[in-house]
C-alpha cells in the first residue's frame, strides 16, 4: 500500500527492446493507488499533435489518466478534453505490469484496443500488422502474440457491449492454460521484479 502516494511523480517505461533509440516514457502523477491498481493523472502540451489511434489532435487543455493494475495485461489510457469530455481511450496490449518505487514497466506486445465513443466504428483491434511483424523479425513469440490477440479481441468485446458510463471489467487475463512454457520464458525474460499470479 505505500509503493506510492498520491500526487508523487510517477513513470511508465512502455518498452519495446527490439527498437533501441525508442525508449517511450509516459510521465505524470499518481492520483491513487489501492495496492494493486495505480492511477495516474496527465497533461498535454502539444497542441495540434496528432494522438496516435485516436483520429483526433491535441488542443490546450487537454488532459487524461493511465490505469495500471498490478500483473495485468491491459493499460488504460483515457483522453480528455479540458472540459471533461471524453476524446478516447485507447487500450495497451503488453508483457504483466510490474509495480516499481516510482515507475511502472512492462514491454509493449504492440497490438492495442481503442474505444473511440465518436466515431462509427466505436471499437477497433489495431496495430494488428505491427505485432505481426514483430513476430516474423524474432521479436515476440508466435504463442505470445496469439495471447495477446485473444486478450484484445476479448476486450474488444466487452467494449463493444459497453454502455460508456457503467462499470467496465477491462483487467481482461489470458487462462492460466494459455501461459505456456514458451510464453512464461518469454514473461521471465523481460521481467525485472517477481510477477504475480495471472490468475
Amino acid at each position: 500500500m505505500h509503493l506510492y502516494r498520491k500526487g508523487q511523480p510517477i513513470t511508465v517505461h512502455h518498452g519495446k527492446p527490439w527498437k533501441p533509440g525508442r525508449l517511450i516514457q509516459m510521465r505524470g502523477h499518481v492520483a491513487s493507488f489501492d495496492g494493486e491498481l495505480v492511477r495516474m493523472t496527465r497533461r498535454f502540451q502539444s497542441p495540434g499533435r496528432p494522438y496516435d489511434g485516436l483520429f483526433a489532435t491535441q488542443r490546450r487543455g487537454d488532459h487524461g489518466t493511465i490505469e495500471l493494475p498490478r500483473g495485468g495485461w491491459v493499460a488504460r489510457r483515457r483522453y480528455l478534453r479540458q472540459s471533461g469530455s471524453l476524446i478516447g481511450e485507447l487500450y495497451n496490449i503488453q508483457t504483466p505490469v510490474q509495480l516499481l518505487p516510482g515507475e511502472v514497466r512492462y514491454v509493449d506486445l504492440e497490438i492495442d484496443v481503442a474505444y473511440l465513443p465518436h466515431r462509427p466504428e466505436r471499437v477497433q483491434v489495431q496495430d494488428v500488422a505491427e505485432m505481426e511483424e514483430a513476430v516474423a523479425r524474432g521479436h515476440i513469440p508466435g504463442a505470445v502474440a496469439e495471447v495477446a490477440r485473444e486478450v484484445a479481441e476479448e476486450l474488444a468485446r466487452r467494449l463493444g457491449a459497453w454502455d460508456g458510463e457503467s462499470v467496465l471489467e477491462w483487467d481482461v487475463r489470458p487462462e492460466p492454460a494459455r501461459l505456456t512454457p514458451a510464453v512464461e520464458d518469454f514473461l521471465q525474460r523481460h521481467a525485472v521484479e517477481p510477477r504475480s499470479s495471472l490468475t
